[in-house]
Formats: structure tokens, sequence, C-alpha cells
């Protein structure tokens, strides 16, 4: 090794050892007399005490690349916020390996870089120490998580990544073949079909750290590739999932960052929605959306009429929020296809708004009494014909509110299992669509309205969300050719729709299928809450932009006409938007 040491774990009991330490210039402080300088590698800092003879013989900046070998001794001046800074290195000689520009910005955690060129530039970027304890982060997760899994006699197999194309809700990311000309293979989104095939062929209990790709709109919680704890496991019941989900999250949480999370609740789907306006709730905080239909039936609001009537109460609050804020949450809620929602301020036992004279007295103190609305409380109110929509809306107003007086503590965690979801959804063409994959398997008290009601069959799926953040996904799967053939019928798959896509499943059903769940948990996701951030691309070494761009390398990219060539495609020109 080029070093005896890191910059990070030097101490007092090294006081008088010869040492050799190895890494980037950090900060300078020439005093004349003294030049001091900060040695930074992934492990932390450590101080230097340079001659400046020497110093200036070597015209040393910032960012070089350096070895530097010396004796350890007591600093005069501790650092109480350095782990190292009770000691110093008396430097007696140095080594440039490499010099370097000037960086295009500091290299430090409070950088006012603009991302983009921090992602161009990512090389430096990640030499931050917060960026260095996100990879860590991101790195102990995927060893904890495999040493879990093998505890529990998971076998790690690793399935293809050029696959068919079998669109599973966002758009494939298509491979062209040179050899069968006008054929593609896909990226895959998930490992969804081979790890069932792989219950079928006895494996039991599977994993992998899945590559997976989406060509989809990116957000700051997505990338358009992205990796998954996948695991599969055969003979089980939902409970025998949920059970390693929950060890493996309590396990990678506590090895991680040491932080021991409390047992995971379980929540319906439908309360989920009724109480908290989302699929993925965060509990960290009440709040809870009240229904309140029946108070303001028939109140002499013709806009009421008819509709569903959804209240949020934030106590305590009213005088905080202005007109400004009020449009504000207006055009929040209109997000979410509503008209609207009104506020209403409680002063002095009475209700304050413009639609107040439009309401009912009766009503009004029904209102009160039903919701215990103490003064300055406010009342935020949707109504539609949708009531999800209303609860969506007043939903999201929820989160926002809960951000905005403090509600939420990052070091509080509330995990929960989402359970019996709606199988099915209707299309504005009256259609069905599955929720989920269709290859998860129904309730078994709900088989009988695959045939009569499909709206009302719930399925074995179940999302593991903390802190209102979604985790993994999972579901137990169909064993039965018959149920798979007629979810495939409800959702209006032809028999030629059915072979082409998915025909080599529908084969393997037919051979014995052990009753079977599985899950998968996003990495980034996982490695965002144990990091703290809200942007992936923290998490992600080398991560494409919000427009599915990596600055870094500048790709997309195109490429020499012969390469198409040889695939059997050609490029055509967009001449309305000036693209190909």
């Amino acid at each position: 090794m080029l070093r005896t040491h890191n910059c990070g774990e030097l101490r007092l009991e090294n006081v008088g050892e010869e040492v050799i330490l190895c890494g980037w210039v950090d900060t300078i402080r020439n005093l004349g007399s003294l030049v001091f300088v900060d040695l930074r590698d992934k492990y932390g800092l450590t101080q230097l005490n340079i001659d400046p003879k020497l110093f200036e013989n070597l015209a040393i900046k910032n960012e070089y690349c350096i070895q530097v070998k010396g004796v350890v001794r007591k600093r005069q001046e501790i650092n109480p916020h350095l782990p190292t800074g009770e000691i110093e290195l008396a430097v007696s000689n140095i080594t440039v390996f490499s010099k370097s520009k000037l960086p295009p910005f500091e290299i430090k955690d409070d950088t006012n870089a603009l991302e983009d060129t921090r992602m161009e530039y990512r090389y430096l970027d990640l030499r931050r120490p917060i960026m260095q304890r996100y990879m860590k982060i991101r790195s102990d997760l995927s060893r904890y998580a495999r040493e879990y899994l093998y505890q529990n006699d998971f076998q790690e197999i690793d399935t293809p990544t050029l696959i068919k194309s079998t669109p599973e809700g966002a758009r494939d990311f298509l491979v062209p073949s040179r050899i069968y000309k006008g054929c593609f293979y896909a990226l895959p989104q998930s490992p969804q079909l081979y790890k069932q095939l792989l219950m079928i062929a006895g494996t039991d209990r599977y994993f992998q750290l899945a590559h997976c790709y989406r060509d989809e709109d990116q957000r700051a919680d997505r990338q358009p590739e992205f990796m998954q704890i996948d695991c599969e496991m055969s003979f089980v019941d939902r409970d025998d999932v949920l059970k390693i989900i929950e060890g493996l999250l309590k396990y990678v949480f506590k090895k991680t960052i040491d932080v021991d999370l409390p047992d995971f609740v379980r929540m319906d789907y439908s309360y989920a929605i009724d109480k908290y306006g989302c699929d993925k709730p965060d509990m960290r905080f009440e709040m809870l959306l009240n229904d309140v239909t029946d108070s303001l039936q028939n109140c002499g609001f013709k806009a009421y009429d008819g509709k569903t009537i959804i209240a949020l109460k934030v106590d305590d609050y009213a005088d905080k929020v202005s007109r400004k804020h009020q449009d504000a949450d207006n055009l929040l809620a209109k997000k979410y296809r509503v008209f609207g929602v009104s506020h209403l301020k409680y002063e002095n036992g009475q209700f304050v708004s413009s639609i107040v004279k439009n309401i009912n007295q009766e009503n009004l103190e029904k209102l009160a009494a039903r919701l215990d609305v103490k003064d300055n409380d406010l009342l935020i109110i949707c109504a539609d014909s949708d009531a999800t929509r209303a609860k969506s809306a007043l939903g999201a107003l929820r989160l926002a509110y809960g951000k905005e007086m403090g509600l939420i503590d990052k070091n509080v965690y509330k995990p929960l299992f989402l359970i019996n979801w709606p199988m099915f959804e209707k299309t504005a063409e009256g259609n069905y669509e599955c929720l989920s994959n269709p290859f998860t398997r129904p309730v078994d008290e709900d088989l009988p309205f695959l045939e009569t009601d499909p709206s009302k069959v719930r399925s074995t799926s179940y999302d593991t969300v903390i802190n209102g953040v979604e985790l993994s996904s999972g579901a137990l799967r169909i064993h039965d050719s018959d149920v798979q053939k007629k979810v495939f019928e409800i959702i209006g798959l032809s028999d030629e729709d059915i072979e082409t896509r998915f025909g080599f499943l529908v084969k393997a059903l037919q051979y014995g299928v052990p009753p079977e769940g599985g899950f998968g948990i996003g990495v980034e996701r996982l490695a965002m809450e144990l990091a703290k951030t809200d942007n992936v691309r923290d998490v992600v070494a080398f991560p494409k932009n919000l427009k599915g761009f990596e600055p870094l390398s500048s790709c997309p990219s195109k490429v020499p006409e012969a390469d198409t060539d040889v695939l059997g495609l050609k490029i055509v020109e967009d001449e309305q938007n000036g693209q190909s």
C-alpha cells in the first residue's frame, strides 16, 4: 500500500508514530511562518503541519492528489468537530501524484453549485464528504440485505436483462437485434416473470439485486434505471412474506444507521384513502380527513348538492392562513382535478368564510360539533362527485400543512403495510385494468366476483410504506391457470394477445405451480430514507437528470449511421421538431 493509515483514523494513541497518508488537498491555511493543510480521503480529514519552504517548493493547490510522510503529534488547538481533531501530522516529505485544475465548485458539503454542473463533474461532486456518506449508506444497505436474505435461506440468482417485451404499465426500453432484424429485446422493468418461473422450477427462495429499467418521465424519486432487492418465495401466504419484508428492513435500518424500526402497522387500502387521502400515508402526524357529507347534507349551498364532502381540520392555525395562502391551496388542490377547496376559520364560536352565508346555521353547528372545532381552528373543505378525487386533494394539503407546521420529525419512523388493494380499476371507456400486474392473486373469498363483479375483487398485493415513501410493492401470485386466464379476459386480452405476450408463462402454469409470493424493494428509495435526503440523484453514483440525460457523458447521443445500418434501423428526421 502507498499509505500506512487513512485520513480518518489517527488518534492520540498514534502520537509519535511515523505514518504515510494519501489523499486530496482540501483546504490550505498559509500563515507565513506556518502552513496548515487539511488532507481528505473518503474516511475523513487530517491536519498537516508543513514547513513553509517545503510547501513553497511544491506549490501545492486545492485538489492536488498527494502522499505525505511525517510524525503524528498532538495539536495545540483541538478541533472538537473532527474525529482526528486532537492530532496533526508534522510532514517531512511530500509526493505529488497529480496536479489539479481549479475545480468548477468547492468540494464542500454546502456547495451552491447548480445540480447540472455537479452532475457534469460528478467525479468531483462525489469527493464531497456528504456524497461519500450517501454512497457508503447505499453500499451498506446492499451488503446487509444480502446478509439477512442468506441467513433466511434465500438463493441469489441473476435473471436475464435482455428479455421479451411484456409492458408492465410503463414503456419498455427496447434493444434492437442485429441477428434478427426488425426484432427487439426489452430491458426488464422487473424480473417478475422469471422469478415466477424459478418458483415453478423448485428454487423455493430466490433473490437478486436486480437492475431494472422504465422509460417514463423523471421525478425527484425516480430514475430511468434503478435497482431493487427482488425476492420470491414458494409455499407461503401473505403473512409469511410480510414477516420477511419487516425483518429485512429492520435488519438493514439497524445495521446501516443504528435505528430500531417499530413493528409495522397493517392498514387497509380503503382506510388509507379515507383518512390520509393517498396510498402511501405518512403517519408521523395526525390531522386525518373526515367525511362530513351527513353534516352538510341539504345545507342550502348548491355547490355541495349531491356530492361527497370531505373536511381537513387544521388545529389552531386559522390566523396564519392569508388570502394568498388560500389561493396557493386551491392551486395545489386543482392538480387533483377538483374544482377547488373552501377555507372556514372558526372565530369567537362561529365560522368565518365567504361561503358561510350560503350554509344553514344548523348545518354549521352540526359540522362544528362533528369535528370538535375550537377557536382559531381552520377547516378546509372539498366537495366532489368523485370521493377519491376530493380525498386525494385534501391528502396533498394535509402533507403540505404538516411540513409547513413542523409536524414531521425526520428522526421518527412509522412503517406500515398497505393491504387489500382493489384488483381492478375501471377506465373512462368502461373497461377494466389491473391496479398491479395481471399475475397478482385475488383474495380467496373474492374469487366469485371475478364472474359477477370484478370491481369488488381485492388483491393480495401489499405495499411497504415508511414516512409516506413507498419502499416496496409485492403480492401473492396466481398459481391456478384457470384464474390466470380469467384475469386476462377481464382486462380484455384476446387469446392471441395472451399467447404473444405471456405464452411461455401460461404454458409453465400447467406444470404444477406452488403457492408463491414476493416483493421488490427499491434500493434508491430505501437509500434516500436511510440518508434522509429527498433527491434520488444523491444516492446514485452517476445519475440522469430530470430529462433523462446524463451531463457527465452527454448521453443519450447519436451514433454513426453505420451502427444503425447493421441493425436494420433507419433514423427518420422529425422536421417539425427538428429532431430525429
